[in-house]
């Protein structure tokens, strides 16, 4: 009818964020999905030759897309505003004619439609129960065709009559073996078939009582049908009187149509400015997306140029490693611990012994240099004993005081932590007291012309030794805490459980941590 309006447009949807991406609604916009965009994860080799330089992307101002779709969203806002006013006055026109008589005939129309979708309901429900009971009938009846087609007789007592003539024949009559078996089994079917003529009158039963449900439901359907006829007049009745008052009314029709033209029109623009945000959003993710690939690219490039460079700084190593062991090799076996035996000879004979190495005499002879046309010759020193009787003084003077000479006191004997170290190196121990290192300088000789004649890579160099003490002590380290007795943490304690001299005689010597270094009591006293 020419009063009745056009389907409403389904609501709007609200602005989709930008980080989401959306599906479309009816409005032609499109809904958050509630997942985030998803990023092209392809392999970067895939989207950029990574053997060539990489184009450089810039990244996307996001306050600028911030800022373009704010704009779009209030216009979406505006005209979603305007859309729900037009929504209201339509709401506004129908309430105004609820109290008249045209809206009178439209509430009666209403209720006869509810009424005959009700009545429609109930016939359905019974058509259905028919339909249940046709399928019913159907089976019964051919259940009763087939009962019929596997018996002879119609009726229990017709089979009665057969078994007894059957029974009389047998006792009366002489036939032969396979003729009596074929009667026994005549009458065994006869017997048999007696159940199958009870079980069909029962369904005969049944069918009747099916067939009269039927036409009991046949008869309600009939009657519903004449309701809903009924009811369809006087729909068409109400129907006439309110085109009638509608024709009366055109220019409340013409202001309803135009109310709907303008939602239809809003409802286009909201369209076009969802698919408008929906643009935007999605250059700006393309744009994020070629950033981002971007990045990952300049990545991967780094990462590939860091493993060349890795590489070749490995191969380089190897050459200098390779070049080193080559230039070791060309050294003389030993020159390292020959020239620590020499060293720790000459420091003995020169601290403990009171001479000079050969080498020092040689420095000593090639640093003094003649002197020719000494201007200070002829002239000697003055002592100050003679200024003294020489300078004039008034009186007797101070009397010149008598100081008591001191003891020469021997002093102890000892060695530093470095020269335990330094004969370790070379595997022997050090002396602990002045008498033993002569022959410690003597040792030492012969451990020099010992390692001379020893071959290349026979017992450990000094270096293999250092390297050996240092994973010791790292390991010492990482272990549990100090042991009873050691010195807290950065500094040194000589009588500590945790050291011990380096060098073979270290057993010796640890058994009384409390004398290294001093002179023994016995040479005191002596």
């Amino acid at each position: 009818m020419a009063s009745e309006e056009p389907k409403t447009a389904p609501s709007e949807e609200a602005p989709v964020s930008d980080s989401k991406p959306a599906e479309n609604n009816e409005n032609g916009g499109k809904k958050n999905n509630g997942k985030k965009g998803q990023r092209d994860e392809r392999p970067i080799e895939e989207l950029y030759d990574l053997s060539k330089p990489i184009p450089g992307v810039d990244r996307p101002d996001k306050a600028k897309f911030d800022k373009e779709f704010a704009e779009i969203d209030a216009r979406f806002e505006l005209k979603r505003n305007e859309k729900r006013k037009v929504q209201q006055k339509i709401d506004a026109s129908r309430n105004n004619g609820k109290g008249s008589e045209i809206g009178k005939h439209r509430e009666a129309l209403k209720t006869l439609r509810n009424k005959k979708q009700i009545l429609i309901n109930e016939k359905k429900v019974i058509r259905s129960e028919l339909d249940s009971l046709k399928a019913a009938g159907d089976k019964l009846s051919q259940e009763r065709k087939d009962t019929r087609s596997a018996v002879k007789f119609g009726t229990v007592e017709e089979i009665d009559k057969e078994i007894k003539n059957l029974s009389r024949r047998q006792e009366t009559t002489s036939m032969s073996l396979g003729e009596e078996k074929k009667l026994i089994k005549e009458l065994d079917a006869l017997k048999a078939s007696k159940d199958k003529i009870k079980s069909l009158k029962d369904k005969e039963l049944d069918f009747e009582g099916v067939k009269l449900k039927r036409n009991a439901i046949n008869t309600n359907i009939k009657a519903k049908d004449k309701e809903i006829d009924a009811v369809a007049k006087e729909m068409d009745v109400v129907g006439s009187k309110i085109k009638e008052l509608s024709e009366k009314h055109t220019d409340k029709k013409g202001e309803v149509d135009t109310l709907f033209k303008d939602r239809e029109r809003l409802n286009k623009e909201i369209k076009d400015i969802l698919s408008e945000k929906d643009a935007l959003r999605d250059a700006f993710r393309e744009k994020s997306n070629n950033w981002y690939n971007f990045q990952r690219a300049v990545k991967a490039r780094k990462k590939i140029e860091y493993d060349e460079e890795k590489k070749q700084r490995d191969e380089e190593h190897k050459a200098y490693l390779k070049k080193m062991e080559e230039e070791e090799l060309k050294k003389v076996p030993y020159e390292e611990e020959q020239g620590l035996c020499e060293y720790l000879a000459d420091y003995l004979e020169r601290t403990y012994l009171g001479g000079t190495s050969t080498k020092d005499e040689e420095a000593k002879k090639e640093d003094v240099i003649a002197v020719k046309d000494d201007p200070f010759a002829g002239f000697k020193p003055v002592s100050k004993k003679d200024e003294e009787e020489e300078f004039m003084s008034k009186g007797k003077g101070k009397k010149k005081r008598q100081r008591q000479q001191k003891k020469d006191v021997a002093a102890p004997f000892t060695l530093n932590l470095d020269s335990f170290e330094q004969f370790g190196l070379i595997g022997m121990s050090p002396p602990t007291k002045l008498g033993e290192v002569e022959g410690s300088v003597k040792a030492l000789r012969e451990k020099k012309e010992w390692f001379k004649n020893q071959p290349r890579g026979s017992v450990p160099t000094a270096k293999d030794i250092r390297k050996q003490n240092e994973k010791a002590a790292s390991k010492l380290r990482q272990s549990s805490g100090p042991s009873k007795g050691a010195a807290p943490k950065g500094k040194f304690n000589l009588s500590s459980e945790d050291f011990a001299p380096l060098g073979k005689g270290s057993s010796t010597a640890a058994e009384d941590k409390s004398s290294w270094g001093q002179k023994p009591a016995a040479e005191e006293s002596s």
